[in-house]
């Protein structure tokens, strides 16, 4: 019977996980479905009757209006903003926000005229996760232009200074004690390449971090060794009994944690003595990284300059742990990561984002 056809044909309509909205000639929304309603924050009694333009953010009405009118010149199937560069398009929902959408477009010809089928779909999931992709490879190309500078400073400019270091050493021996202004503007040289070949150490510490080989408290171990010998920053471990193993996986990413956070004292901190502790509870495993610098306002805004704060965050979310900074401004600062264990004593798994 017609009756119940068009009541199943209503029920699929309102079931629908994509957006479903009916547009006249003139773009007047004739009919939306519930998830319309859900997806711009409308009621369908709100948009009866309204331009569809009500639906796209008001700096691009203009675009859009006179799009509309050449695509009912030419109406037919076709995925909406395939003219655009980047194939985006924005939705506006009544409280001002925008988001993207993705909106397949047919013309439906009846007695009436004919009407425009618009099937609208949120695909904000879809664009965070192509951006953190893109940010993960912009990562990776940064990590690996990082990893070729310290090489260079490792291979090349470090063993030229040790060399002239070496020859002006040599050269030292030859200058009778008599001559004391030769001497000691020798050893001044001398004493400013090993000044140079400290810090030189430190940069590259920075941009090359040891090849983590899947053992954390002997990487964390050797890192603050490294650390104390390149910085002169007083640097001690505790390990606590029983630790649990953790996957390659988290295990790199709070070595790099780790290691991001001894950078930043070194580059910021002004700290003579750092602390790394890792532990476990009966519920957790506690890794934090402590130092008597001259802390930070942890209430301040992360700015873009601060992209290894970000990267601490980024990389303990994705291990399903939690990381938390503690300071205050002259008192030091504290790096803590708790990573839950289940009631096993195996790391939880992280929570699909």
């Amino acid at each position: 019977m017609p009756t119940v056809d068009n009541e199943i044909l209503r029920l699929l309509v309102e079931a629908a996980p994509d957006g479903f909205l009916v547009v006249n000639a003139q773009g007047q929304i004739m009919r939306v479905n519930a998830r319309i309603e859900a997806m711009f924050g409308y009621t369908r009694f709100e948009l009866a009757g309204r331009p569809v333009e009500v639906l796209v953010p008001e700096d691009m009405r203009q675009a859009h209006l006179r799009d509309r009118r050449v695509y009912q010149h030419n109406a037919v199937a076709r995925q909406m903003g395939t003219g655009l560069t980047d194939g985006s398009l924005i939705g506006r929902r009544k409280d001002g926000s925008e988001f993207p959408v993705s909106v397949s477009l047919s013309p439906a010809e009846t007695k009436h005229g004919t009407y425009i089928v618009a099937m609208v779909r949120d695909v904000t999931e879809q664009w965070d996760l192509v951006s953190e992709r893109n940010a993960l490879a912009i990562e990776l190309e940064t990590e690996q232009e990082r990893q070729r500078i310290g090489m260079d400073l490792h291979d090349g400019i470090m063993q030229e200074i040790y060399a002239t270091a070496l020859t002006l050493e040599l050269a030292l021996e030859d200058i009778p004690e008599a001559e004391l202004e030769g001497r000691k503007g020798v050893e001044r040289a001398i004493n400013q390449l090993h000044n140079t070949t400290r810090n030189i150490r430190s940069y590259i510490f920075d941009l090359r971090p040891r090849q983590f080989t899947g053992d954390l408290p002997s990487a964390i171990e050797d890192l603050a060794r490294e650390f104390q010998q390149n910085t002169q920053i007083n640097c001690g471990v505790g390990l606590g009994s029983n630790l649990p193993d953790l996957d390659m996986e988290t295990a790199v990413a709070f070595y790099q944690i780790v290691h991001e956070a001894l950078s930043n004292i070194r580059k910021h901190a002004r700290a003579s003595f750092v602390q790394i502790l890792m532990r476990r509870t009966s519920v957790a495993f506690r890794l934090e990284v402590i130092d008597n610098g001259v802390g930070f306002d942890t209430s301040a805004e992360v700015g873009q300059r601060h992209r290894g704060l970000r990267n601490m965050v980024t990389r303990c979310k994705n291990a399903g742990a939690e990381l938390q900074f503690i300071s205050e401004p002259g008192k030091g600062a504290t790096i803590s990561i708790e990573l839950p264990l289940a009631p096993s004593g195996a790391p939880r798994a992280a929570s699909a984002q």
